[in-house]
């Protein structure tokens, strides 16, 4: 693994460490906007600048501020660096009534691996609960008997998932290099035909009509590596940073693309899929989508470099995996 992945064992400790802080708090709700100012609302459908990023139920935060029902917090799972140049949690501003004190933070044990996974208020899974958890939702949850899982919640109470519902992660810790990177790539194949959100890392849930979903192109990124067990920057520009350089992609390694003449600005990055493909979330008003190099970028992976320019934007290439 490079320095700039972590697997769970380093965010365990990370929140555990702070979870007698009168400032650490959990996300209380399935999905979560973070605003860049107090009092906005998320504009689905569009390019919305206030919107920075989603968090999941569970992530823990730091609060910073209070203004009237709305806190300004750091998202600590979230690393970010471009907003004050220096490496942070992603800052932001969130509602107060979707954030619990926990008494204390327990170490997830778990990480949702489909779309939107319903849980139960009974281990016969007979009366659904009120809170759904989003794909790379991570949960302190006990293995009962290979087919269900038992989630505490931030309240202390529980609900019940079944199984194939979530992965291991102490048994994600034992993958391979390979099989880390074939579970990134399944991870994100669910989601394509999934709409683009800018600012958004989930997929759109029925039972939620009001939550604006979909996924950017580093919200795509950034949770399929997480449901592997990997914790990698929020942002494309923030990724491309902590990535070590590559000479030749393998599957699940990144493509970043610069903004037009800019070597510099990281803009947008892509999931190398293998063969001549990617997956990527390629704006607002399109979808996540499997597309070949030679169509996106007329050009084929074997003549890509980092350096090279390719319709005015610069490419470079890096990977979280050995």
């Amino acid at each position: 693994m490079t320095p700039g992945a972590r697997l769970l064992g380093g965010l365990c400790t990370l929140l555990l460490a702070g979870c007698g802080s009168p400032r650490v708090m959990q996300v209380n709700v399935p999905l979560l906007d973070l605003r860049a100012q107090p009092g906005s609302a998320p504009q689905p459908g569009v390019h919305d600048p206030h919107q920075e990023t989603q968090l999941f139920y569970g992530e823990t935060v730091e609060v910073k501020q209070r203004q009237a029902d709305w806190t300004r917090i750091e998202a600590k799972e979230q690393p970010e660096f471009s907003h004050h140049h220096r490496w942070q949690g992603y800052p932001g501003w969130v509602r107060e009534s979707a954030l619990i004190r926990p008494a204390y933070v327990l170490s997830p044990a778990i990480v949702i691996r489909v779309p939107w996974a319903a849980s139960y208020q009974d281990a016969h899974l007979r009366t659904p609960s009120s809170t759904p958890f989003a794909l790379g939702t991570r949960l302190p949850a006990v293995d009962i008997g290979g087919v269900l899982w038992r989630v505490e919640l931030a309240d202390g109470t529980f609900v019940w998932l079944p199984r194939a519902s979530a992965l291991d992660l102490h048994q994600l810790k034992q993958l391979s290099p390979g099989q880390r990177r074939e579970l990134i790539l399944a991870t994100a194949a669910q989601l394509v035909g999934t709409p683009y959100y800018w600012g958004g890392r989930a997929a759109p849930l029925a039972a939620l009509p009001h939550q604006p979903t979909g996924f950017d192109c580093s919200g795509l990124v950034n949770v399929a590596y997480r449901v592997a067990g990997i914790d990698i920057p929020r942002d494309a520009h923030e990724q491309s940073l902590k990535a070590q350089p590559v000479a030749a992609l393998q599957p699940a390694d990144l493509i970043f693309l610069s903004a037009p003449g800019e070597p510099q600005r990281i803009v947008h990055v892509m999931l190398y899929a293998g063969g001549n493909e990617v997956i990527e979330a390629p704006g607002t008003g399109l979808a996540v989508r499997h597309i070949s190099l030679r169509e996106r970028l007329g050009a084929a992976h074997t003549t890509l470099a980092s350096g090279v320019v390719v319709n005015g934007q610069t490419v470079t290439l890096g990977t979280y995996l050995q």
